[in-house]
């Protein structure tokens, strides 16, 4: 086919040999193409036409405007493509062509524009080794940050993984790369974790032969689990972005036991980052959050993911935050500093990796420029992590002046469009614009001239890209023009030309913009080039930015709905006096939202059993009692008037009900899994919070499971606080006998055949369910309503009917049977006689037989043989 095809298409398919797993964005002019195989799956994914060229009418093609390119870029990562972009370059390539090559390849975990960029997340390229020993390695590249974990076990990796989120995953041949499709388990769920997403298997030899840069710090050794995954990390960041790798100057290990554990469970059904239905509005993250930058908002996130379990380290959070509580002008003078800076940790990566435009930098100087602002307001500050931040600000004085001091205030985002260097700095370049600026007046000089001499009254001076200056005469007055004009170009109303002078000045103009652009660039590159060596106290400036950032929104928070500051110690009970719903009562406001106390303690009160009808409030209890906890351990003032809180080290959660088909696992099954996995992880810190365990089967087996789920926690040599809500009235009996067991209830009230949720907790088990009251309020049709009653009310007086059926089957279902020809469970004919009662017995499959069954058999058979007797 190469001998059929165009210098410029064989140039393409030369290219593209090399980068044979991307789409090749492949710069023709002002548009980038994509042919081929490309084309077709480009065409689709970003819903553009799909056509061919002209002189190959056979090869697909789709192309994008260049300027458009980010846009399309975007699409096309958040779908889970790598693109190889292409420049064309002024230099012939030969044969008449432009040369053209790859300047870098964009991956979802490696891209660095903006537009395909979430400014308060991180955008982490995971590379996992999916057996044992597990391990991850995570890696930021617009940020540098970079860490990496080894995980006990599978399901410790995919809580990690899914608490990340990485756009992309690497992994080493041969470490077990995890299949959506497989069912349950852990590998179903690291399969479903990496489904839809870019995942890049790497050769073992060549992470091997990889040589790790020499200035990277905290390299972990050859015999941690991490080794391997941290070098393909760097590995593939070399593959794609070379100039990337330099920015990154230290990898860090993060210790798990250092922070409180949640488990994919509990992060979404406590909805810590978005709601069930996957929305942010609603997510405690949502709640909290009222940081001003970027770099903040994406701390503040971390910090939600990885609670601090350290007493000591959670306090000084909680000093900081108190200390800024207690100055709010100084607090809002922050705030209003903060707000709007760019994203000082994204701009000092950028500027690392040469990647800086001049509006990048100017950027960059005026997030610095705000710095000293921030540091005089904590001036005063006493506590340590205020003290710490205020000193890592730093003093950017003479970055930033150099900065200002060589580029305009307004600079533009690339170098193309001149008018970079500020006025001053550089003669020659001063010289040159001068040269520019006056031309228009000597251009328009000409023009009144021309008119004078020719006695043309509309001839104007122009300019376009193509044919450079030129002078256009409308067709009208064409017989006026001289001789010494050059026919330039013929239109239909007009013709246009060029003369000896004007051509000389456009010699001299470009030739003047020409070497002004590359004057200033060249002055911009050296700029770029000095500042680097500030990047080390810029960065740390930006991380104390951001530790600032999240302090105040604590604070912010904290006095706006009274947040009150928590006491986090080394004990074990958490007591908790009115608190409050953190989502629950923004939507709601505070004055509607009724607080309640909570305390457990592996003494008295280790297992708080919590019934009364759906809807009154239970499940928003035992989620708010965790949520307090989760805050407190963060950092966070909590919504509550008073918190004592012994650290806790892990938070499991059983709540709700749902299919997972993609598993192909039922309700029941899903909360068998997680209720599984919460009983074989206790420790005697965690906090347990289960809700309606054993609604996924039938009632007698539900009861059960949970009263052995309730009874195993209690017993538990752990003795792990715990909070279980339930709709089994009767597992309120397990009090009785378990020591460490305390019933409570949603209080309710009955007012003229209508409840009334009060929303309080009270002690004590709740005296009925008020479940068809509830489906009253729900709208069910009064017929409805009227024969639940009815069959409740049999129901609760365990009556049966005379042919020993149950009375749910109501007070007409016996007239129509035969007696003698009843059929009971399944089609057995009984007789009425005595002889016909023991043949049943002796037939009946006991083993098979429910235990409501197997009563109902006996209140027929004693009925059947009472009338017998009379």
């Amino acid at each position: 086919m190469s001998t059929q095809l165009t210098p410029a298409m064989r140039q393409y398919v030369e290219i593209k040999s090399r980068y044979r797993d991307c789409i090749l964005f492949f710069r023709m002019g002002d548009f980038y193409e994509m042919f081929f195989e490309d084309a077709i799956r480009a065409s689709r994914l970003l819903d553009i036409a799909l056509t061919s060229r002209d002189k190959e009418a056979n090869i697909p093609m789709c192309g994008i405007p260049y300027h458009a390119r980010n846009a399309y870029l975007s699409k096309l990562i958040q779908q889970g493509c790598k693109v190889a972009i292409c420049e064309q370059f002024e230099e012939s390539g030969g044969r008449g062509l432009f040369r053209r090559e790859v300047t870098e390849v964009v991956t979802p975990g490696l891209v660095f524009q903006e537009e395909c960029l979430d400014a308060r997340g991180n955008n982490f390229l995971a590379a996992a080794r999916f057996l044992p020993p597990f391990a991850y390695a995570a890696l930021d590249a617009t940020t540098g940050e970079f860490f990496y974990e080894a995980c006990a076990s599978g399901e410790g990796l995919a809580d990690a993984l899914y608490l990340l989120s990485p756009a992309e995953f690497v992994f080493l041949e041969g470490e077990g790369m995890p299949l959506p499709e497989v069912a349950g388990g852990t590998k179903g769920r690291l399969g479903r974790i990496v489904e839809g997403k870019l995942t890049t298997s790497l050769s073992l030899a060549s992470v091997d032969d990889f040589h790790v840069p020499e200035g990277l710090t905290g390299m972990p050794g050859g015999d941690h689990p991490a080794h391997g995954v941290v070098r393909a990390a760097l590995y593939y960041l070399h593959l794609h972005q070379p100039a990337a790798l330099a920015e990154i100057s230290r990898v860090s290990e993060k210790e798990g036991r250092q922070y409180l554990a949640m488990d994919e469970t509990a992060v979404r059904t406590l909805e810590v980052f978005s709601t069930l239905s996957g929305e942010r509005r609603g997510s405690l993250l949502w709640a909290v959050d009222r940081t001003r930058t970027p770099m903040g908002a994406r701390l503040l996130r971390a910090w939600l993911s990885a609670p601090l379990v350290d007493a000591g380290k959670v306090g000084e959070r909680h000093e900081a935050v108190a200390e800024l509580v207690e100055a709010p002008a100084d607090r809002r003078d922050m705030g209003e500093r903060l707000s709007g800076m760019a994203d000082l940790s994204r701009l000092a990566s950028r500027l690392a990796q040469d990647r800086s435009g001049p509006r990048d930098v100017v950027a960059l100087a005026s997030a610095l420029e705000i710095l000293p602002g921030i540091r005089e307001l904590l001036g005063t500050a006493v506590s340590p992590l205020l003290l710490g931040g205020r000193d890592r600000l730093g003093d950017h004085g003479e970055a930033v002046g150099k900065i200002f001091a060589a580029l305009h205030d307004q600079a533009p985002a690339g170098m193309k469009d001149g008018n970079v260097i500020r006025p001053g700095y550089d003669p020659r370049v001063d010289e040159l614009t001068h040269l520019l600026t006056h031309g228009k007046g000597m251009l328009a000089e000409m023009e009144v001239r021309e008119r004078e001499r020719t006695g043309i009254p509309n001839l104007k001076v122009r300019y376009n890209r193509v044919f450079g200056y030129y002078l256009e005469v409308s067709r009208s007055h064409l017989e006026r023009v001289p001789d010494d004009y050059i026919r330039k170009q013929t239109l239909v109303n007009a013709e246009r030309y060029i003369t000896p002078e004007l051509k000389e000045f456009e010699a001299k103009v470009l030739r003047a913009e020409e070497e002004r652009n590359a004057r200033e660039e060249e002055l911009f590159l050296a700029l770029r080039e000095s500042l680097k060596g500030y990047l080390p106290d810029i960065t740390r400036g930006a991380e104390a930015v951001a530790e600032i950032d999240v302090l105040l929104s604590f604070a912010d928070l904290a006095a706006a709905n009274a947040y009150c500051r928590p006491v986090v110690n080394s004990g074990r009970d958490i007591v908790i006096e009115n608190g409050r719903h953190p989502m629950v009562e923004k939507i709601l406001g505070r004055h509607a939202f009724v607080p309640n106390d909570c305390r457990l303690d592996p003494r008295e009160i280790q297992v708080a059993l919590v019934t009364g009808p759906n809807m009154a409030g239970k499940s928003t209890y035992i989620r708010q009692v965790a949520l307090i906890v989760l805050l407190a351990h963060a950092g966070s003032f909590v919504p509550a008037d008073n918190a004592e809180i012994g650290v806790v080290d892990r938070i499991f959660t059983r709540i709700g009900a749902s299919d997972d088909l993609s598993r192909g696992e039922s309700t029941f099954m899903v909360e068998m899994r997680e209720t599984s996995r919460i009983l074989s992880g206790l420790t005697e810190r965690t906090l347990v919070v289960l809700d309606e365990v054993g609604r996924g089967t039938s009632t007698f087996d539900g009861l059960s499971i949970a009263w052995a789920v309730a009874e195993y926690l209690h017993e538990s040599e752990h003795l792990p606080k715990v909070l279980f809500a339930t709709h089994f009235h009767e597992l309120t009996d397990i009090a009785r006998t378990s020591p460490r067991a305390r019933n409570f209830h949603v209080s309710v009230r009955e007012w003229q055949g209508e409840i009334v949720f009060l929303r309080r907790i009270d002690e004590g088990s709740a005296s009925k369910s008020y479940g068809i009251q509830v489906a009253r309020l729900a709208g069910l049709p009064d017929q409805v309503i009227a024969r639940a009653r009815e069959i409740l009310k049999n129901l609760e007086s365990a009556e049966y009917n005379e042919y020993g059926l149950p009375s749910i089957a109501g007070p007409d279902a016996a007239g129509s049977v035969d007696a003698s020809q009843m059929e009971l469970f399944g089609g057995r004919r009984v007789g009425t006689d005595e002889g016909a009662v023991l043949e049943e017995i002796r037939k009946a499959d006991v083993e098979r037989l429910s235990p409501m069954d197997a009563l109902l058999h006996l209140a027929a058979w004693k009925e059947r043989l009472s009338k017998e007797k009379r």
